[in-house]
């Protein structure tokens, strides 16, 4: 008999940034290592931005400066700066 398989809500997947900081959404970040594989050029390095998506494994970063496409990026290779009100 095959085995049921769950998933878990993405919800529930909790994603730490660099310090082991919550990443939670639509708050502000840095990019603090490069990563060319990964998509952390190092044109963006200390450049702050907002997350404004996430899948289970990434963040999706709008960067203040440059292109306003949102930038996948694995989680550890940003530190979140702030995180807005009601969080």
């Amino acid at each position: 008999m095959p085995t049921k398989i769950t998933r878990v809500p993405l919800c529930d997947i909790v994603l730490h940034d660099a310090e082991g900081t919550e990443i939670r959404w639509q708050c502000r970040v840095e990019q603090v290592a490069v990563d060319k594989a990964g998509g952390a050029y190092p044109d963006r390095l200390h450049e702050p931005g907002d997350v404004i998506g996430r899948s289970a494994h990434l963040i999706y970063v709008r960067f203040d400066h440059g292109s306003q496409t949102p930038i996948p990026l694995r989680p550890h290779l940003v530190r979140v700066l702030d995180t807005p009100k009601g969080f």
